[in-house]
């Protein structure tokens, strides 16, 4: 008896709550694992004006530990906002005066989509209405109510542009995070930080 109390008090503490989940992919061209990388300019495009700050910093020194210059969006174009829609002359605009600030490398990072879903729960209540016995029609679980929860999930992205060579507006690199059930948006902000840590790894 003891054996199933604690059977079941395992259960309901393993079901109780959705686990955060975080994944991370990279892609990188030719022209990035070749090239060397001595300046980068370093642009988070968000409305959140203090989270673009926090970002562009953090990355900034990641960046010039490994000898790299950095720039930051926020303090060499302090006048360049967000919107979500840009002109193509307003990109133009932007890239020419990179140019002349001999900024050539660009690293973008962005919100790439938001979505909620409705899952069922991991709950007790589920998997016991999920018992059924065998039936060759099949179960009849057209009455049946099953807990559900909302799972929001955040696709994030760092894109490295370089302004010299990008051909039809392609990145030569990209890192992305995935991540689902976070606890907070700072685990999401961490984990981008490390994957551009990775992504950067000897290109001074």
């Amino acid at each position: 008896m003891k054996k199933i109390t604690l059977f079941v008090t395992i259960i309901i503490l393993s079901i109780s709550c959705s686990s955060s989940n975080i994944t991370a992919s990279q892609w990188m061209s030719d022209d990035f694992k070749n090239e060397s990388i001595d300046i980068m300019l370093i642009y988070a495009n968000t409305e959140d004006q203090d989270l673009q700050k926090d970002f562009e910093n953090e990355t900034a020194d990641m960046l010039t530990q490994k000898g790299i210059t950095s720039y930051k969006m926020h303090e060499v174009f302090p006048d360049v906002t967000y919107k979500e829609v840009r002109t193509q002359q307003e990109i133009n605009t932007f890239i020419k005066d990179c140019q002349e600030k001999n900024i050539s490398k660009i690293l973008f990072a962005s919100q790439k989509s938001v979505s909620i879903d409705t899952v069922a729960t991991k709950s007790l209540h589920n998997y016991m209405n999920s018992l059924q016995p065998l039936n060759i029609d099949g179960p009849d679980q057209k009455n049946i109510e099953y807990d559900t929860e909302e799972v929001t999930t955040y696709i994030i992205e760092a894109a490295v542009y370089d302004i010299d060579k990008t051909k039809e507006d392609k990145p030569i690199a990209t890192t992305t995070v995935t991540a689902s059930n976070v606890k907070s948006l700072d685990q999401i902000k961490e984990r981008l930080l490390k994957e551009i840590t990775i992504l950067f790894k000897n290109k001074s």
